[in-house]
């Protein structure tokens, strides 16, 4: 049984706040998923209505419901705009979870995504009692491979043909992080 807590935890770093993502923020969040840099991480297409965000949201919930997921919101201090998501999901009884994260690519190089990054880390490592943080890459040409690399997390293979996008197949690259490399303890 992972250890996430009933009540939602919230974060905060030195020009963010991270917050549960909630209907509220729907149209920051139908924004971002919109924005074809950032969902080409996932394979996807982006969301052409506003229906596809909603379900986003209410998949979060009910993760953190379950205990199956955590999902903050990156939102800028101050004007309260949503920037991004990040989250952990499929905790095991091994002390391990999924790491991932996306930001809107008009903030990208900016510092927001590192901030966020150390404070959910911390967390995970600190109050889940996290032993292992894996994060999955499609894209190996990306920033996403840089700032694993800035966290220390280590690649460890790849899943050929993992997944289908667009009629077309695809590598998965799966990195991960130990509690005892994690360079923000």
């Amino acid at each position: 049984m992972n250890k996430l807590p009933d009540i939602f935890p919230q974060l905060t770093t030195d020009r963010l706040l991270l917050e549960p993502v909630t209907m509220d923020m729907l149209e920051d969040i139908f924004f971002l998923f919109t924005d074809p840099h950032v969902v080409r991480f996932y394979h996807v297409m982006p969301f052409s209505t506003m229906g596809k965000a909603m379900e986003l949201i209410r998949h979060f919930h009910k993760a953190f419901r379950e205990k199956e997921g955590i999902r903050w919101a990156m939102i800028l201090k101050g004007s309260r705009q949503v920037i991004g998501t990040i989250g952990l999901h499929q905790f095991n009884a091994s002390n391990r979870a999924a790491f991932s994260f996306d930001i809107s690519s008009n903030w990208w190089k900016k510092g927001f995504l590192t901030e966020a990054m150390h404070a959910v880390l911390h967390y995970a490592y600190q109050e889940l009692q996290l032993h292992r943080i894996q994060a999955e890459v499609v894209n190996l040409k990306s920033d996403v491979t840089a700032i694993l690399d800035l966290f220390g997390f280590v690649k460890e293979g790849q899943l050929r043909d993992w997944q289908r996008h667009n009629d077309v197949y695809g590598d998965m690259h799966v990195y991960a992080l130990l509690k005892n490399e994690y360079r923000g303890l």
